[in-house]
C-alpha cells in the first residue's frame, strides 16, 4: 500500500529508474502529501491511490515505459470509474477485459454516502472509461497502445458532495490553490520521466495544467465524460482515433 512506501523515495535519483517505478514512487509521494492537506469542501474526498493502490501501481507498470511518443493527460477520477477501480478512466469492464487487471481493492474507511464504492463488483459503467479504453482498443491490443501512449490522471482525489461529484475547477478557490500546489510539481516531474513528444489534454481543466507545465501546444481533446454531451461525435464516430494516429505519425 502507498502508505507503506517512504517519502524519503523522492530523494532517490528518478531518472536512474525505469519509467514505471518512477512514476510509481512519484504518485506514492503525491499520495502522502494530499492526504495531509486541509481542504474547505465539506463533502467526502477519496483518494484512490491509497485503497485502491495496488490496481493503481499494476497498471503504471502495465503502461508507463520508456519511448511513448504520447502522453494523454486526465483531470481526476470519476466516481464509477478511477474512485471504484484505482485506474483512470477505470471502467470496471474495460479494466479486466481490455488491460487485463483482476485485482480487487481494499475498502476505504470513509465511504460518500450516496456514491458508494465497492470497487470492482461495481455494476456501474463509467461513461469515459468505456470510450477512452474503446478508442484504444479500436488502436489495438494494451501492449501496442502503451507502446505509443502513456495515461496520467492530474489529481487523483474524488469529491462527492450527496449525488454529486464535484471537478477540481468547480472547487473552491482555496482547495484549487491546494491542489494545484502539490500536484503540479508531481505532473512536471513524471512529464520528466516519461518525455513525450506530445500530450493531449483531455478536457480544458488538463489543457490549462499541461500549459502551465511548459507545454505550449498540448492537443485538446474534448473530456468523453457524459457531462460533456458536445464530445459524444468526436468519440463515438471514431474521430478520436483517427486523431490519435495522425498526432502519432506527426510526433
Amino acid at each position: 500500500m502507498v502508505t507503506a512506501i517512504e517519502k524519503t523515495a523522492l530523494s532517490y535519483t528518478l531518472s536512474d529508474m525505469d519509467e514505471a517505478t518512477g512514476i510509481i514512487k512519484l504518485s506514492a509521494a503525491m499520495a502522502e502529501e494530499l492526504g495531509r492537506a486541509h481542504f474547505s469542501f465539506s463533502g467526502t474526498v477519496c483518494d484512490p491511490l491509497v485503497y485502491a493502490w495496488d490496481n493503481y501501481e499494476a497498471f503504471i507498470r502495465l503502461s508507463a515505459r520508456a519511448g511513448q511518443k504520447v502522453l494523454f493527460l486526465g483531470m481526476n477520477p470519476g466516481p464509477y470509474g478511477m474512485m471504484q477501480t484505482g485506474v483512470p478512466f477505470g471502467d470496471v469492464m474495460m479494466v479486466r477485459d481490455y488491460l487485463g487487471i483482476p485485482g480487487d481493492i481494499d475498502m476505504p474507511a470513509a465511504q460518500p454516502e450516496n456514491k458508494p464504492i465497492v470497487g470492482m463488483k461495481t455494476t456501474k459503467r463509467e461513461a469515459s472509461g468505456m470510450k477512452f479504453w474503446g478508442m484504444a482498443a479500436s488502436y489495438g491490443d494494451p501492449e501496442s497502445f502503451f507502446s505509443a501512449a502513456a495515461v496520467l490522471t492530474y489529481c487523483p482525489l474524488v469529491f462527492i458532495d450527496g449525488k454529486r461529484n464535484v471537478t477540481p475547477s468547480e472547487l473552491p478557490l482555496s482547495d484549487r490553490k491546494t491542489i494545484d500546489s502539490i500536484c503540479q510539481g508531481y505532473l512536471e516531474r513524471m512529464m520528466d520521466i516519461l518525455r513525450p513528444r506530445k500530450a493531449i489534454a483531455l478536457g480544458h481543466y488538463a489543457e490549462e495544467r499541461l500549459r502551465k507545465a511548459g507545454i505550449d501546444d498540448p492537443v485538446y481533446f474534448p473530456h468523453p465524460s457524459p457531462r460533456n454531451p458536445s464530445s459524444s461525435a468526436f468519440w463515438d464516430s471514431g474521430e478520436a482515433l483517427v486523431s490519435f494516429r495522425r498526432i502519432l505519425d506527426e510526433a
